[in-house]
């Protein structure tokens, strides 16, 4: 029980001091009244951004400005905010594209919100619902058009986009962004759109090649010393969703001296993790559950590094700790542990 509480400690506080780290990255504040601030600004996911902007100027107080304090903020060739009001209260929306139709989007606890505006039309929502609806006492799934008919009536001077637009299925931010490109290139000669948001793939894998040793404690019929423990892990990104937040999966070999003989067995780490995106050494911690093949499951709290190289390559080092399971994710005892040690591709 000492040891279960410990591990949910320390899980609870490394959980704590990853969300308290800031971000910031370079920027700039648009005041009400027009002037300009420049300095560093917290960069973080798209719900929190929505609501608050916490910037430190260069004297590194830090100030934290909500939708009604300031105009706009952006960072330094990358996102750019506006403060806009929505259904009487104003928010922070993203914007996307600058031309003869604006695209903005924001993030709230229902989900995604697109908006759009042009010359002498107000900020309007672009419609879109899924879900689960009964046809018949059988679940459907279903998907409304109404963005269709909106997009076709605010377009409708660039006739040759139409049938484009019927394609929309989900409004998204490269599909919009694409879209509103296109109209103001076919209704707007010799000025260019702006488009503030950078492109970023909506998934990215990097890969860990990783090696090192495990030990288990406790397991009938199992040579009790250190096992050669490799294997590649997959860290599955999605920079849309955010860009700390990952999940880890992949394989790792050991050969066990069990029952008076080697055998194989193959690991599949299925996690949720947090890596820390900026310095030369950027902590990371993962929790979740591991497949055993042939069939078994633990629980694994992991806690390492990654250091960083050069721009592509990073050292990694990580300390696993596993678990049977109790109520399917929480630890009930310790089963094993490991040191690795790897080579991290692609970090940005």
């Amino acid at each position: 029980m000492k040891l279960k509480n410990l591990i949910l400690f320390g899980l609870l506080f490394s959980i704590g001091v990853l969300n308290a780290q800031t971000d910031f990255r370079a920027g700039y504040i648009i005041k009400s009244t027009g002037d300009t601030l420049y300095g560093d600004i917290d960069y973080r996911g798209d719900l929190l951004m929505s609501g608050l902007c916490k910037f430190k100027d260069n004297e590194n107080t830090i100030k934290e400005y909500s939708p009604n304090d300031i105009a706009a903020f952006r960072f330094i060739d990358s996102k750019y905010y506006v403060s806009r009001e929505i259904n009487n209260r104003k928010v922070f929306l993203e914007y996307l594209i600058k031309g003869k139709i604006n695209i903005y989007y924001m993030r709230d606890d229902i989900g995604d919100h697109y908006f759009l505006d042009k010359q002498d039309v107000k900020l309007t929502e672009i419609p879109y619902e899924e879900g689960i609806k009964y046809v018949e006492d059988k679940q459907v799934f279903y998907e409304s058009t109404r963005h269709i008919g909106l997009l076709s009536v605010y377009m409708q001077d660039a006739p040759k986009l139409q049938s484009r637009i019927q394609t929309i299925k989900k409004p998204e931010h490269q599909n919009l962004i694409k879209l509103a490109e296109a109209y103001h290139n076919a209704v707007c000669e010799g000025e260019r759109c702006i488009i503030y948001k950078k492109s970023a793939p909506f998934i990215k894998i990097l890969p860990e090649l990783t090696g090192g040793v495990i030990k288990y404690s406790n397991v009938e019929d199992l040579n009790d010393k250190f096992y050669i423990h490799t294997g590649i892990i997959g860290h599955i990104w999605m920079p849309r969703t955010s860009e700390k937040m990952y999940f880890r999966t992949g394989v790792l070999f050991s050969q066990l001296d069990l029952d008076g003989e080697k055998k194989n067995f193959y690991k599949i780490p299925c996690q949720l993790e947090y890596i820390y995106p900026k310095g030369i050494l950027r902590p990371r911690i993962a929790y979740g559950l591991n497949f055993y093949i042939p069939n078994y499951r633990t629980v694994s709290f992991d806690i390492g590094a990654n250091i960083k190289l050069s721009e592509t390559f990073f050292l990694s080092a990580t300390s696993d700790i596993e678990f049977n399971p109790t109520m399917m994710f929480l630890p009930k005892n310790m089963l094993s542990h490991s040191l690795k040690l790897g080579l991290f591709l692609g970090i940005k």
